[in-house]
């Protein structure tokens, strides 16, 4: 698939080769024809060792041939947050809309097309972003239907997310403040991460909490999340985020606003972010 001009894909990767290397064969298989590659660097002998295999993959032409990728390699560790919001610095001041996957954030074969079906979307003052996974109870209602319908929800799930470059800026810049948060979700997340500026999605989403927007999410997963093997640093090992997967014609041009699923996702993601911290 040739991406649009204005319209880039950032991947994050670290230090699980097995992983990216999944990644890179779907990105093959969909035919995307670019991509931005963010290595973050090393922590010890062990992480230099595996990144060079990593290295390695990403250049190795057996498994992403097609792609025109250009490569981000850090000297030094800068952990996932800075590693993100460094990486989409860089591309929101070149690109218009930027879609971010972790090595561990497998697309499913719709993911592209849902993004594109929805991405002007995004100029609507009261939206964030476009989410692409769906949780396991919500995913198992529509799955079967032949048609992808449009959720809007208010909590931000960061497994294959796009957002407007201008959004992204405008988080940025914005000065926090005591900005009391009374939702349960949010005062859950903080009372599990012991340093804040570790988990950057926290503090994204309570500056979208402040702005009263919203995301925009695909009515059955167009993620396979693989990284709660115990291979990553902020995650445990568990199934609960697994989902399974059958194909779709239809994408609905139509968003659809239903407080029940709502109320379903809030319980999900307050009993499982024990998971992601």
């Amino acid at each position: 698939m040739k991406l649009k001009k204005n319209f880039c894909l950032a991947l994050f990767a670290y230090n699980r080769p097995s992983h990216l290397r999944r990644v890179l064969i779907s990105l093959e298989n969909y035919k995307i024809d670019r991509i931005n590659i963010f290595l973050d660097g090393p922590k010890n002998k062990d992480d230099k060792i595996i990144q060079k295999e990593i290295i390695q993959i990403i250049k190795d032409h057996q498994y992403n041939k097609s792609i025109d990728k250009k490569i981000y390699i850090s000297k030094k560790n800068k952990g996932l947050a800075k590693s993100i919001t460094n990486g989409l610095d860089t591309l929101s001041k070149k690109y218009d809309y930027v879609l971010v996957l972790e090595d561990d954030c497998i697309p499913r074969n719709e993911l592209f097309k849902y993004i594109f079906k929805n991405l002007s979307r995004l100029n609507q003052k009261d939206l964030a972003g476009i989410c692409c996974y769906q949780i396991p109870k919500i995913h198992n209602l529509f799955k079967s239907k032949k048609t992808i319908e449009n959720l809007i929800f208010k909590y931000f799930i960061p497994w294959g997310w796009c957002i407007r470059s201008r959004d992204w800026i405008d988080y940025r810049k914005y000065k926090f403040k005591k900005n009391k948060i009374d939702d349960k979700v949010i005062l859950k997340i903080d009372k599990l991460t012991k340093s804040a500026s570790k988990i950057w999605s926290l503090r994204f989403m309570k500056f979208n909490f402040i702005k009263n927007k919203k995301f925009i999410y695909p009515s059955k997963s167009l993620i396979k999340n693989i990284g709660f093997d115990g291979s990553g640093i902020n995650s445990k090992i568990t199934d609960k985020f697994l989902t399974e997967y059958s194909p779709s014609k239809l994408i609905s041009s139509k968003i659809t606003i239903n407080n029940n699923l709502a109320k379903i996702q809030k319980l999900f993601l307050s009993k499982t972010v024990k998971y992601f911290f």
